[in-house]
């Protein structure tokens, strides 16, 4: 039995693909104890001054310390041009705007769990996020895109609407998991780290889960 806000849902087996909040229903199951979530924020600029000066996705050599990517240019599906994403430590975990679903446990739980980082420097956290902070001054975000590929620096429109990525922490080893969290029982299937928020693999990946978990149970 699972008890909504919509009401209750009764089902042989659930699995939960929560995102952002996949650790929580995981431990009301007793599963991935010692994880916890700490989402980034990620800004996105738009090339408006036309479509082509782009023509494929264009990404830096990656920085092995984190599962990030680095400031990189996509090609959307209507052929737009944007750069992005950054990796701001967010201080919820639906932190899109300064005030929007604000929450203060999730703020006290998260920011406990940033400050242990920053003072560790755990994986390089505190330079990780000092160095992403930089990255709200417009100028030093397009200044490290067209350093890579030399577009129009006059060309970028307004920040769009940002994401946030659901990054699995190990409270016991203070490190961002960097692959695959699954846990399971005769009941229930929690996908707590799912890499990527745009995870291409998405198909095989759900046929794996189905096939291991579900199907072969």
């Amino acid at each position: 039995m699972i008890r909504t806000t919509h009401g209750d849902l009764e089902a042989k087996k659930i699995i939960n693909c929560a995102g952002l909040y996949a650790d929580k229903v995981a431990h009301d199951f007793g599963f991935g104890k010692k994880y916890t979530m700490i989402p980034f924020k990620g800004l996105y600029l738009k090339y408006i001054k036309n479509k082509t000066d782009v023509k494929i996705n264009v990404y830096p050599v990656p920085n092995l310390r984190n599962p990030f990517l680095g400031v990189h240019y996509t090609k959307t599906v209507d052929g737009s041009i944007k750069i992005g994403p950054t990796a701001i430590p967010a201080f919820w975990r639906e932190n899109y705007t300064l005030q929007e679903r604000f929450s203060l446990p999730e703020f006290s739980e998260i920011v406990f769990e940033e400050d242990i980082l920053v003072l560790t420097n755990a994986f390089g956290f505190r330079d990780l996020a000092f160095e992403e902070i930089h990255k709200y001054n417009r100028k030093y975000f397009i200044d490290l895109a067209t350093r890579m590929v030399p577009v129009d620096s006059n060309g970028f429109g307004e920040f769009t609407r940002p994401g946030i990525r659901a990054q699995l922490l190990d409270k016991t080893r203070r490190e961002l998991v960097q692959d695959f969290v699954i846990e399971s029982d005769g009941n229930s299937v929690h996908v707590l780290n799912a890499v990527s928020p745009a995870f291409t693999c998405a198909f095989p990946f759900a046929e794996f889960v189905s096939q291991k978990y579900v199907l072969n149970d």
